[in-house]
């Protein structure tokens, strides 16, 4: 599996076991809307800066995002 695809699944499945939908995590975490759908479709590559980004509000290491 890829790191977008891993990322993808791994930030979908946090945000089910947060019952959260896509623009209240975003909003949580600090990220346009629009960046957390690019990432959550798998289809699009992000910088190391969103994934930070992301890292730090969700609390997650960065390693971890994108591990299989």
């Amino acid at each position: 599996m890829g790191s977008k695809k891993a990322l993808a699944e791994n930030i979908s499945k946090n945000m089910y076991d947060l019952h959260m939908t896509q623009a209240k995590y975003a909003k949580e975490i600090g990220i346009p809307l629009t960046t957390l759908s690019y990432v959550v479709s798998g289809k699009n590559s992000i910088s190391l800066t969103t994934l930070d980004k992301i890292a730090y509000g969700t609390g997650i290491d960065p390693w971890e995002l994108i591990k299989s």
